[in-house]
């Protein structure tokens, strides 16, 4: 079972890392949970996410899953119910498929994962303004996962590719359905601070 299968499921352990703050806090008008960001940042990637939500590092289980994997980090609310997935791949030497192609055969995985049903894609969209040489696709979702306390769930999902790398990047947010429009700030702020290490 691919590895982006198991990023489905509620993270059971934490592991507390020291937050770098970002000076530009949201206010909760804004945003009503979280109220701020913390940095997080690897040897592959810079990212911003909710203060509070402690990165959790997967790596070692995720590469017995997809041994290509470099990097998983997931960071879960107190809650248990939110959660933002961050994968860093090194792609094969012949890998010529693209961001949306990667995107689609996960989706093809997913529907054999015995604790998901209702998966109902909202869109999957090549990104024509990334940097030259980035190839990316977004797909949004709803989807029932039996494994979540709140199992009506929403994602948005991004899948970018740096062939001259030779790396994947994933990256998903995921939350209950009815918080989608709730979590749309947030959504964002994590998914603008994106930055890989090159």
């Amino acid at each position: 079972m691919l590895v982006v299968a198991v990023a489905l499921m509620v993270a059971t352990d934490r592991l507390t890392v020291p937050d770098a703050e970002v000076a530009a806090e949201t206010t909760e008008a804004a945003v009503p949970s979280p109220s701020g960001y913390s940095t997080f940042s690897d040897e592959y990637v810079v990212l911003r996410h909710p203060r509070g939500w402690d990165p959790l590092d997967a790596t070692e289980g995720a590469r017995r899953f997809q041994p290509g994997t470099l990097s998983e980090f997931r960071f879960t609310s107190p809650s248990g119910e939110h959660q933002v997935c961050l994968s860093v791949f090194e792609l094969e030497e012949d890998e010529e498929r693209t961001a949306r192609e990667h995107q689609e055969g996960w989706e093809s995985d997913l529907m054999e994962y015995s604790s998901i049903s209702e998966w109902q894609r909202l869109s999957l969209e090549d990104v024509p303004s990334t940097p030259p040489g980035w190839d990316t696709s977004h797909m949004e979702v709803t989807y029932h996962n039996s494994g979540w306390d709140q199992p009506d769930r929403w994602m948005l999902w991004r899948y970018t590719v740096i062939a001259k790398e030779s790396r994947g990047y994933y990256l998903q947010f995921n939350v209950p359905a009815s918080e989608q429009g709730e979590y749309a700030p947030a959504v964002e702020e994590v998914f603008g601070s994106f930055e890989p290490v090159l």
